[in-house]
């Protein structure tokens, strides 16, 4: 299978050996992960990400990147319809907003998913994250429904669900 290619990345696929480098890209900005998950970040969360899945879903469709001190990529084939990738996180350091690498990293991700058959890329943002979502609404996401998901600290967050027919 092809790998994700991002210039101005050296990406890589997550191995079970890879939570402490996942674990430092997010402990770059807990306020962003908080924001995100409705919860603090926890000390191990690098490691809890490596097999969480979609509901119903298996480990050999999920795709899990990392960029040493710089990127996390969440992504899973095949959900929740056969055609249909979910983009479960993408996750940039503070030190590297803002200079075009998301742009670049989404357009990387499109080609990745149609070069394996899918075509959309669906997401979820947090409905208060209004940089977030002017971010995708500019790149051409189309909004498919809004939905309360529930936090891990016992709340709900408001999540717009986004997708990028490709």
């Amino acid at each position: 299978m092809a790998e994700l290619a991002v210039e101005g990345l050296a990406l890589r696929r997550a191995t079970t050996a890879d939570g402490p480098a996942i674990q430092a890209v997010l402990d770059d900005d807990p306020a962003t992960w908080e924001l995100l998950e409705g919860a603090p970040l926890v000390p191990n969360e690098g490691e809890l990400m490596l097999p969480l899945v979609p509901p119903g879903g298996t480990i050999a469709n999920k795709h899990l990147f990392v960029a040493e001190g710089a990127c996390v990529i969440d992504l899973y084939a095949g959900y929740p319809q056969p055609h249909i990738w979910y983009l479960g996180l993408i996750f940039l350091t503070r030190a590297i907003r803002g200079e075009g690498l998301g742009t670049r990293v989404l357009a990387c991700l499109a080609a990745f998913v149609r070069a394996h058959g899918g075509t959309a890329l669906r997401l979820g943002v947090v409905a208060e994250n209004a940089a977030a979502r002017r971010f995708y609404d500019r790149l051409g996401f189309r909004h498919v429904f809004s939905k309360q998901r529930p936090t891990p600290s016992g709340g709900l967050t408001d999540l717009d669900v986004l997708e990028l027919a490709l």
